[in-house]
């Protein structure tokens, strides 16, 4: 018999700002309270935790449920609070209350308060994720053409997994093409990653990165990259050379290999395509297609390259990302310590109370967000390198220069890079950026000022796109043989980096 000890967290729960005096009486925080007595603005966040041991027959599916507690709103933390958001005191206050609590009508809120002291969160520029970028290299180079695509997943506290497909250039003897995934750095041939995906024959990979098989300028460009892998067409062997490639040196038998290679291609190459169920490898075989695609359309010049400075490209990580990052990551650090001290109980066979457990590990996630909010110092999600200068003390000199700074955006590009281009003002922030408002010296450019009227959208799910686009009675791309295609009711759909739904007919 198997013993599990199953803990699930569930829903979440948080309380207004709120402060314990030193007699253990609990008051209402304002926000003027925690400035005058250096407090953090703060409110406490509660889980309900569901905690089950089973017993589990070995080499059956038969589980008995022995044990089973639920508790209600455990306490795992504090969580800094934005002035004038939903959660805060002074939500909704009219200008007379607002008057009264000491705290002036005309301010606008968005900052934190840590250790007394107004803090601002600076929007964080990137570039956007699941899209094709496509940029043309400049000459001499040994690639002609760079694709970049980096996928990103529902999860927040994951980081959007790299993918570069490149075009060797002309002053090579042969123009191939070679892909080079997250976790693997060297380069492999494109052709060897559609085998280990399933697609083996020379004509079902054509198919998949050339819309048209009788485009005779795209197939010319592929030929190289179908000889330099004509010799292998087994799925066994492509594996095992993948798993030679990335694998560690203690990795030695050939079925290891072969399921760390099948492992990198499920979970680091495309995430973002949920290839699971009976077309295995399908799916991220049409979309790593349709990056190839896009990259052979820029060389036959059918395609203008992509601009990294393009304003439309980019997108802006303002407090909520930049904290649900934070917060995912120190949950899961939380989470880790909790197991590891159940784990040790268990092991030596003690009782032990959750909640009790919990509780001595709250302080993970208070001192974390706090930490990081004190000194601007912003971990990226479980990555060794961090971000400075997240959180700035907010200018108070003039009510326009607070303005100012809560609109703040900066770009992740380091100061010593001598790159003119970024710098520069482009001319699709026109409206977004102010174009005089920003410093003068290294950081001219690439600290911004976001124009007073705009307005940031926040992403949604594409979920409902897709729900629209299949009730068009139109067929995905699994079902249907290529040989169906009609040309004139074939197009290609694109949601969300996702070509799952790809080229669809009207049936």
């Amino acid at each position: 018999m198997q013993t599990i000890h199953s803990i699930t967290f569930l829903q979440l729960h948080w309380d207004e700002p709120t402060l314990k005096e030193s007699d253990g009486e609990v008051a209402d925080l304002y926000p003027n309270i925690a400035r005058l007595r250096n407090f953090t603005y703060s409110a406490s966040l509660y889980v309900d935790v569901c905690y089950k041991m089973i017993k589990k027959k070995l080499n059956s599916n038969c589980e008995e449920e022995i044990e089973s507690q639920r508790f209600n709103k455990v306490h795992i933390g504090k969580v800094p609070i934005m002035l004038k958001s939903d959660v805060c005191r002074l939500h909704g206050k009219s200008e007379k209350e607002l008057t009264e609590l000491r705290e002036c009508p005309f301010d606008e809120g968005g900052y934190f308060i840590v250790n007394g002291i107004d803090r601002v969160l600076i929007g964080q520029e990137r570039m956007s994720t699941n899209h094709v970028y496509v940029f043309q290299m400049r000459q001499p180079n040994k690639y002609a053409y760079v694709a970049e695509f980096r996928s990103r997943v529902k999860y927040p506290n994951r980081q959007p997994g790299p993918l570069f497909v490149r075009m060797l250039s002309k002053t090579r003897a042969k123009m191939g093409i070679r892909a080079t995934l997250s976790s693997i750095r060297e380069e492999i041939p494109i052709v060897i990653v559609f085998r280990a995906l399933g697609v083996i024959s020379d004509k079902q990979i054509i198919e998949c990165m050339c819309y048209d098989i009788l485009d005779t300028e795209m197939t010319v460009l592929l030929q190289p990259s179908l000889e330099e892998a004509c010799y292998i067409r087994n799925q066994e062997l492509v594996l095992e050379y993948i798993g030679k490639l990335g694998a560690p040196a203690s990795v030695t038998e050939k079925e290891e290999r072969i399921k760390y290679a099948k492992d990198i291609l499920k979970m680091e190459m495309l995430p973002h395509v949920d290839d699971s169920g009976p077309f295995v490898g399908i799916k991220k075989s049409h979309n790593f297609g349709y990056i190839i695609h896009r990259l052979l359309l820029c060389a036959l010049n059918r395609r203008a390259a992509d601009d990294r400075d393009n304003f439309g490209n980019k997108r802006l990580d303002l407090a909520g990302p930049l904290l649900g990052s934070l917060f995912g990551m120190l949950f899961s650090k939380f989470t880790g310590e909790v197991q590891s001290m159940v784990k040790k109980f268990v092991d030596e066979e003690k009782d032990f109370k959750l909640d009790a457990i919990i509780a001595k590990k709250e302080k993970i996630i208070t001192s974390g967000l706090k930490y990081s909010l004190a000194t601007g110092n912003w971990s990226k999600s479980n990555a060794g390198d961090k971000r400075t200068g997240v959180s700035q003390v907010l200018n108070r000199i003039t009510n326009d220069s607070t303005l100012s700074h809560l609109r703040r955006i900066s770009s992740p590009i380091g100061r010593e890079v001598k790159l003119a281009k970024p710098m520069q003002l482009h001319n699709t922030q026109w409206g977004m950026i102010c174009p005089v408002e920003t410093p003068v010296g290294k950081a001219c450019g690439l600290v911004k000022n976001l124009a007073l009227m705009v307005h940031i959208t926040v992403g949604s799910a594409p979920d409902l796109i897709l729900d629209c686009l299949k009730n068009l009675e139109l067929k995905e791309i699994e079902d249907i043989s290529t040989k169906k295609w009609p040309k004139e009711q074939k197009f290609l759909s694109v949601v969300a980096g996702l070509v799952s739904i790809g080229i669809l007919i009207r049936w």
